[in-house]
Protein backbone atom coordinates (compact mmCIF):
# COMPACT_ATOMS: atom_id res chain seq x y z
CA UNK A 1 0.00 0.00 0.00
CA UNK A 2 1.33 3.29 -0.80
CA UNK A 3 1.63 6.08 1.78
CA UNK A 4 -1.55 8.15 0.59
CA UNK A 5 -3.45 4.91 0.49
CA UNK A 6 -2.42 4.00 3.59
CA UNK A 7 -3.36 6.77 5.36
CA UNK A 8 -6.73 7.04 3.27
CA UNK A 9 -7.13 4.27 4.62
CA UNK A 10 -6.27 4.73 8.13
CA UNK A 11 -9.03 7.90 7.74
CA UNK A 12 -11.50 5.54 6.55
CA UNK A 13 -11.14 3.02 8.91
CA UNK A 14 -11.07 5.67 11.50
CA UNK A 15 -14.47 6.94 10.86
CA UNK A 16 -15.67 3.63 10.84
CA UNK A 17 -14.72 3.58 14.36
CA UNK A 18 -16.19 6.59 15.56
CA UNK A 19 -19.24 6.04 13.73
CA UNK A 20 -19.38 3.13 15.32
CA UNK A 21 -18.40 3.49 19.04
CA UNK A 22 -17.90 7.29 19.07
CA UNK A 23 -14.64 9.09 19.27
CA UNK A 24 -13.92 9.63 23.08
CA UNK A 25 -14.54 5.29 22.81
CA UNK A 26 -12.12 4.74 19.55
CA UNK A 27 -8.58 3.66 20.52
CA UNK A 28 -5.67 3.28 17.78
CA UNK A 29 -5.96 -0.27 18.14
CA UNK A 30 -9.35 -0.34 16.66
CA UNK A 31 -8.34 1.98 13.98
CA UNK A 32 -5.38 0.14 13.23
CA UNK A 33 -7.40 -3.20 13.00
CA UNK A 34 -10.08 -1.45 10.88
CA UNK A 35 -7.58 0.13 8.27
CA UNK A 36 -6.02 -3.57 8.38
CA UNK A 37 -2.24 -1.92 9.21
CA UNK A 38 0.29 -2.01 11.88
CA UNK A 39 -0.05 -0.07 14.42
CA UNK A 40 3.52 1.20 14.00
CA UNK A 41 2.01 2.18 10.65
CA UNK A 42 -0.16 3.96 12.03
CA UNK A 43 1.89 6.34 14.02
CA UNK A 44 3.94 6.73 11.19
CA UNK A 45 1.03 8.63 9.37
CA UNK A 46 -0.40 9.93 12.61
CA UNK A 47 1.40 10.90 15.81
CA UNK A 48 -1.55 10.57 17.75
CA UNK A 49 -5.71 10.18 17.86
CA UNK A 50 -5.89 13.54 17.83
CA UNK A 51 -4.14 14.35 14.52
CA UNK A 52 -6.30 11.03 13.16
CA UNK A 53 -9.65 13.00 13.79
CA UNK A 54 -8.22 16.59 12.85
CA UNK A 55 -7.77 14.87 9.27
CA UNK A 56 -10.97 13.17 9.26
CA UNK A 57 -13.12 16.30 10.08
CA UNK A 58 -10.81 18.78 8.05
CA UNK A 59 -11.55 16.27 4.82
CA UNK A 60 -14.90 15.93 5.45
CA UNK A 61 -15.75 19.89 5.63
CA UNK A 62 -12.90 20.29 2.96
CA UNK A 63 -14.67 17.86 0.52
CA UNK A 64 -18.03 19.01 1.16
CA UNK A 65 -17.39 22.47 0.14
CA UNK A 66 -15.41 21.72 -2.65
CA UNK A 67 -17.98 19.20 -4.12
CA UNK A 68 -21.32 22.31 -3.31
CA UNK A 69 -18.54 24.71 -4.42
CA UNK A 70 -18.47 23.20 -8.12
CA UNK A 71 -22.50 23.02 -7.96
CA UNK A 72 -22.90 26.67 -7.20
CA UNK A 73 -20.51 27.67 -10.04
CA UNK A 74 -21.99 25.57 -12.67
CA UNK A 75 -25.73 26.34 -11.71
CA UNK A 76 -27.59 29.28 -12.86
CA UNK A 77 -27.62 32.14 -10.20
CA UNK A 78 -31.03 31.43 -9.79
CA UNK A 79 -30.43 27.68 -9.28
CA UNK A 80 -27.77 27.92 -7.10
CA UNK A 81 -29.38 27.23 -3.54
CA UNK A 82 -31.18 23.93 -4.90
CA UNK A 83 -28.10 22.99 -6.53
CA UNK A 84 -26.33 23.01 -3.67
CA UNK A 85 -28.96 21.83 -1.36
CA UNK A 86 -29.05 18.84 -3.75
CA UNK A 87 -25.54 17.80 -3.27
CA UNK A 88 -25.46 18.66 0.09
CA UNK A 89 -27.58 15.81 0.68
CA UNK A 90 -26.50 13.52 -1.71
CA UNK A 91 -23.03 14.12 0.14
CA UNK A 92 -24.53 13.20 3.55
CA UNK A 93 -26.27 10.11 2.06
CA UNK A 94 -22.60 8.68 0.34
CA UNK A 95 -20.75 9.42 3.69
CA UNK A 96 -23.46 8.77 5.99
CA UNK A 97 -20.79 7.35 8.88
CA UNK A 98 -18.43 10.35 8.04
CA UNK A 99 -21.80 12.91 8.74
CA UNK A 100 -22.27 11.31 11.85
CA UNK A 101 -19.00 11.74 13.28
CA UNK A 102 -19.20 15.22 11.98
CA UNK A 103 -22.28 16.29 13.55
CA UNK A 104 -21.11 14.43 16.69
CA UNK A 105 -18.18 16.87 16.83
CA UNK A 106 -19.82 20.01 15.35
CA UNK A 107 -20.74 21.44 18.60
CA UNK A 108 -17.55 20.04 20.67
CA UNK A 109 -15.39 23.23 21.88
CA UNK A 110 -13.26 20.87 24.57
CA UNK A 111 -11.79 19.06 21.53
CA UNK A 112 -7.65 19.81 20.41
CA UNK A 113 -8.97 19.93 16.27
CA UNK A 114 -11.92 22.96 17.36
CA UNK A 115 -10.18 25.45 15.83
CA UNK A 116 -9.50 23.47 12.39
CA UNK A 117 -13.21 22.32 12.37
CA UNK A 118 -14.22 25.99 13.25
CA UNK A 119 -12.20 27.37 10.08
CA UNK A 120 -13.31 24.16 8.26
CA UNK A 121 -16.92 25.10 8.89
CA UNK A 122 -16.54 28.51 8.04
CA UNK A 123 -15.26 28.32 4.46
CA UNK A 124 -18.13 25.63 4.19
CA UNK A 125 -20.89 28.07 5.66
CA UNK A 126 -19.23 30.46 2.60
CA UNK A 127 -20.31 28.41 0.00
CA UNK A 128 -24.25 28.31 1.64
CA UNK A 129 -24.12 32.45 1.83
CA UNK A 130 -23.02 32.63 -1.86
CA UNK A 131 -25.86 30.43 -2.91
CA UNK A 132 -28.48 32.32 -0.67
CA UNK A 133 -26.93 35.96 -2.01
CA UNK A 134 -26.85 34.61 -5.80
CA UNK A 135 -30.65 33.43 -5.21
CA UNK A 136 -32.08 36.87 -4.65
CA UNK A 137 -33.18 38.74 -6.99
CA UNK A 138 -31.77 42.29 -8.00
CA UNK A 139 -32.99 45.25 -6.72
CA UNK A 140 -32.67 44.68 -3.06
CA UNK A 141 -34.12 42.19 -0.70
CA UNK A 142 -32.74 41.26 2.65
CA UNK A 143 -29.57 41.54 3.76
CA UNK A 144 -27.75 37.47 3.78
CA UNK A 145 -25.38 37.25 6.33
CA UNK A 146 -22.95 34.38 7.63
CA UNK A 147 -25.12 33.89 10.61
CA UNK A 148 -28.73 33.17 7.77
CA UNK A 149 -26.44 30.88 5.73
CA UNK A 150 -24.88 29.16 9.05
CA UNK A 151 -28.83 29.04 9.82
CA UNK A 152 -29.50 27.51 6.33
CA UNK A 153 -26.65 25.06 6.96
CA UNK A 154 -28.27 23.93 9.94
CA UNK A 155 -31.56 23.87 8.53
CA UNK A 156 -30.23 21.71 5.87
CA UNK A 157 -27.81 19.36 7.86
CA UNK A 158 -31.10 18.85 10.12
CA UNK A 159 -33.53 17.96 7.48
CA UNK A 160 -30.91 15.43 5.94
CA UNK A 161 -30.45 13.58 9.41
CA UNK A 162 -34.02 13.19 9.81
CA UNK A 163 -34.72 12.62 6.31
CA UNK A 164 -32.13 9.39 6.75
CA UNK A 165 -33.08 8.27 9.79
CA UNK A 166 -36.61 8.84 10.07
CA UNK A 167 -38.21 9.12 6.78
CA UNK A 168 -35.76 7.24 4.01
CA UNK A 169 -38.62 6.93 1.75
CA UNK A 170 -38.38 10.96 0.89
CA UNK A 171 -36.47 11.73 -2.50
CA UNK A 172 -33.99 14.06 -2.28
CA UNK A 173 -35.78 16.66 -4.35
CA UNK A 174 -38.91 16.20 -1.89
CA UNK A 175 -36.34 16.95 1.45
CA UNK A 176 -35.11 20.08 -0.69
CA UNK A 177 -38.42 21.22 -1.50
CA UNK A 178 -39.51 21.16 2.21
CA UNK A 179 -36.20 23.36 3.61
CA UNK A 180 -36.61 25.34 0.73
CA UNK A 181 -39.79 26.60 0.94
CA UNK A 182 -38.74 27.55 4.73
CA UNK A 183 -35.98 29.56 3.20
CA UNK A 184 -37.81 33.18 2.30
CA UNK A 185 -34.99 33.98 -0.31
CA UNK A 186 -35.42 30.90 -1.77
CA UNK A 187 -38.87 31.98 -2.75
CA UNK A 188 -39.97 34.21 -5.86
CA UNK A 189 -41.19 37.47 -4.37
CA UNK A 190 -43.59 39.35 -5.92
Amino acid sequence: MTRLSTRQAILGAAVTVAARQGISSATMDAVADAAGVAKGSLYYNYPNKDAIFEAVMREGFEGMRARIEAVRGSAEPTDSLRAVSVETLVVLRENTDRAKVMAGELFRTDRPWHDAVAQARSSLVEVYLKALRDSLTSGGGPVVTELAAGAFMGALVGAALSWLVVHPEQTVDEVVAQVLALTPVASPRG
